[in-house]
């Protein structure tokens, strides 16, 4: 498969640049380096992706501490799942192997906290133009002509269609 190159509409802002050392955290408002780590642990977790470098999971993170500093709810909510988390086996969650975060995971799936970390995840994470880069997604099409003018049936992977259709 070749590279992808994928295209956000410009209008949208671009991925947030964090660094690629623990100091990442430091570009946080509300989220100490303990939970921001279990919460990139937890997503990490939820959506494992062997392929997607931890600064996409950060990210992600990141995304939830602006979340958390613009609704105390939501940040009630944070604050609660890391608790559940790291409160169900001895050992804090981000230091467990992933069979044990799996259960731990499982065991809080029913509160509002999992659920918000879930739904936030999949909304921050799989809106990353970096993922789509490494799923092979495109992106949005319309400030570059849209996808007829960009070759719609570029998909090699797909046999030819029928004669006559």
């Amino acid at each position: 498969m070749s590279a992808v190159t994928a295209h956000k509409d410009p209008k949208l802002p671009p991925p947030v640049d964090l660094p690629e050392d623990e100091s990442w955290v430091g570009a946080l408002s509300l989220f100490d380096a303990h939970a921001a780590e279990t919460l990139v642990a937890a997503v990490r977790t939820l959506y494992p992706h062997d392929g997607l470098p931890e600064r996409i999971y950060r990210r992600t993170v990141f995304h939830f501490d602006a979340m958390a500093a613009k609704a105390p709810a939501a940040a009630q909510s944070f604050a609660e799942f890391v608790d559940l988390v790291d409160g169900a086996l001895p050992l804090p969650f981000r230091e467990l192997s992933e069979s044990y975060r799996v259960q731990v995971l499982k065991g809080v799936e029913g509160t509002s906290a999992f659920r918000l970390v879930q739904r936030s995840a999949v909304r921050f994470l799989y809106d990353d133009i970096e993922v789509w880069q490494a799923f092979g997604y495109e992106g949005a099409s319309v400030h570059l002509g849209g996808y007829v003018n960009r070759g719609f049936n570029d998909l090699d992977w797909l046999p030819d269609p029928p004669s006559g259709v």
